[in-house]
């Protein structure tokens, strides 16, 4: 199955895009870049004030990047709670859950690691309020 490169502006502080350039570019200037491409992969990074998560599927049907940026994410969690909300919705419809549990792992790591990014950024917390539920645990460590 090939996909058109595209670039999807979801907010304007949040775009996803599965072009390869760009993401493989990432991975390199980054130090992320791996070199298994036979299983799939989750991989973010702080990119000076941008979330990055990068998504790999090795599958043969589905095989590609996908990489989602949050744009200056110390102001603007109210994007990282949407992030964390598509992959709940993911996770729900059954689909590559054990891969979109890690991404969504990495998006409340960030999300609860905002504070002190914003300390360490000196920038200041948004006044939005935001419906986060804390996360429970698992009733199993194997997905």
């Amino acid at each position: 199955m090939i996909l058109e490169e595209q670039v999807q502006q979801v907010t304007d502080n949040l775009y996803i895009t599965n072009n390869e350039v760009e993401i493989l570019d990432s991975l390199v200037d980054s130090k992320n870049m791996f070199y298994d491409f036979s299983k799939n992969k989750v991989v973010s990074f702080i990119k000076e004030m941008d979330f990055n998560l990068i998504l790999y599927n090795s599958s043969e049907r589905d095989r590609g990047f996908t990489m989602y940026v949050v744009k200056n994410f110390c102001e603007h969690e109210e994007e990282l709670v949407l992030l964390r909300n598509v992959f709940n919705n993911i996770i729900s419809a059954g689909v590559n859950q054990y891969m979109m549990r890690i991404a969504k792992s990495k998006v409340e790591d960030i999300f609860y690691m905002a504070n002190t990014f914003r300390a360490l950024f000196k920038k200041p917390k948004s006044d939005e309020d935001y419906d986060v539920k804390l996360p429970s645990l698992p009733s199993s460590f194997t997905y």
